[in-house]
């Protein structure tokens, strides 16, 4: 078994327990016996998860109700099978995926696809104009969506080369603007580190016409602001147009974005609907560029390791100043995130008050996934663009794609070097509880990733 810290931000955001729909009708899709001819096989499915409108959005704990529907959201699930190998990867079009939805959303996605549930990869596109994700919503449609895409795909395999293009896109850019008092806001920083990076992977049929694509590139979601449509945010032009351009159905999966923000002409980090969609234009240009970068589709085998990831805490907060906090903190006006704060300090007084100190480390189930020279890293937080950097440097494949908002959510994962500078991100990191992570979680999440990385290299 492994320890999963709750994701506090779910009290906060009015996101609730999930009740699993029955499903008990439902089995394993057969693939014909096993795919033993040694050839890649891939399969992709599309389901429309757009909430009512009317509801709240996720982003910013706006208490706005979303009042149209810009465009719609989805769930792409995206089947890959090689031998008795197979892996579902599955991008929503949604702000954030909770622990618990995670783990119920693959574990019944892999009994449909007749694989392990680590096997099944999910992630958010962290758009902050989809829907928060109550019970209701999670009941009626997301999950049932998840499990008829992943359905679809596999019953849909088909073999298939691949091809890999990339280019450096300015979508992204840092958002941490360092001011003269040595405040740290949302805003754009040029001189910022950030990953430009962008990737796209194709799936060619034997017909020689692309059946899918995979786009990778690391942005926040959030050029519409604090608005009430309901829309895909910058990332849905960019899908848009490469499925009119290549003819395949597209899935964006977001990277490492802790610290990337949308670089818009008004230098903020969020803007409204019109920059979603000048935005959306020019990744779609950089992804179309990164497209038809494909000069050559190989056979290319498909391979899977999994482990456990174990990143250490910090010693937890003394009792005394545990109490002081929660004192100040009631004394305050309330905001946005009062209540998780009141809940991490509540949390470790009940641990004091208990004897106890809390869990030492906090262990997450890893799958890396290899596509040939492609590597796939899944990562359960908001992680800063640095960490991405340095893996792709120190790894020893061609592509190594850090993929953040995935399996989970933990809210963020920062540098080392930034905690000195504070800022939102930073706030969050360090008020997760009751035991945060240690300040150098960046190297231990980097170096056991890096590790499970040479199992790979090796198969």
């Amino acid at each position: 078994m492994t320890t999963r810290r709750n994701f506090l931000r779910n009290s906060a955001l009015g996101v609730a327990a999930v009740t699993v729909p029955s499903f008990t009708n439902a089995k394993p899709v057969s693939t014909a016996q096993n795919n033993e001819t040694g050839k890649l096989k891939a399969g992709i499915a599309r389901e429309i998860i757009t909430p009512k409108v009317g509801g709240l959005l996720f982003g910013y704990g706006s208490d706005k109700p979303s009042t149209v529907v810009h465009d719609d959201l989805t769930v792409t699930a995206l089947s890959i099978e090689y031998i008795k190998t197979k892996v579902v990867f599955i991008s929503a079009t949604v702000c954030l995926i909770s622990n618990d939805i995670t783990e119920k959303v693959r574990t019944l996605c892999g009994e449909i696809a007749g694989i392990p549930a680590s096997n099944v990869i999910l992630s958010a596109t962290h758009t902050h104009s989809g829907p928060v994700m109550t019970k209701e919503y999670c009941d009626q449609i997301f999950i049932p969506k998840c499990i008829a895409a992943t359905k679809a795909s596999v019953q849909n395999l088909k073999p298939v080369t691949v091809g890999v293009g990339k280019t450096d896109s300015k979508v992204g850019v840092n958002r941490r603007k360092l001011m003269p008092n040595d405040k740290v806001l949302l805003s754009n920083n040029p001189w910022g580190t950030h990953d430009p990076e962008m990737t796209v992977i194709s799936f060619r049929a034997e017909n020689g016409k692309t059946l899918a694509n995979i786009i990778h590139y690391a942005a926040h979601c959030t050029a519409a602001g604090i608005n009430t449509e309901i829309t895909r945010d910058w990332a849905g032009g960019m899908i848009d147009r490469l499925e009119t351009e290549s003819g395949g159905i597209t899935m964006f999966i977001q990277g490492m974005q802790g610290d990337i923000g949308p670089r818009l002409p008004n230098g903020e980090d969020k803007g409204d609907i019109k920059h979603v969609e000048e935005l959306g234009a020019i990744a779609a240009v950089d992804a179309v560029r990164a497209y038809k970068d494909i000069r050559v589709y190989r056979d290319e085998e498909l391979s899977v390791v999994t482990g456990d990831v174990k990143l250490p805490h910090a010693p937890i907060m003394p009792l005394a100043e545990a109490r002081k906090e929660l004192a100040k903190l009631e004394a305050e006006k309330s905001g946005r995130w009062t209540g998780e704060n009141r809940n991490n300090l509540t949390g470790i007084i009940a641990l004091h008050e208990k004897g106890e100190t809390g869990e030492s480390y906090f262990v997450y189930n890893q799958t890396l996934v290899k596509i040939g020279p492609i590597v796939f890293i899944p990562v359960p937080f908001e992680v800063f663009s640095e960490v991405s950097l340095r893996l792709r440097a120190y790894s020893k494949f061609g592509y190594t794609l850090a993929l953040g908002c995935t399996n989970g959510s933990n809210s963020y994962l920062v540098t080392q070097d930034q905690i000195c500078r504070g800022g939102y991100e930073v706030e969050r990191f360090m008020a997760i509880g009751p035991r945060q992570l240690t300040n150098n979680a960046d190297m231990h999440l980097i170096n056991q990733n890096l590790k499970l990385m040479e199992k790979l290299w090796k198969e």
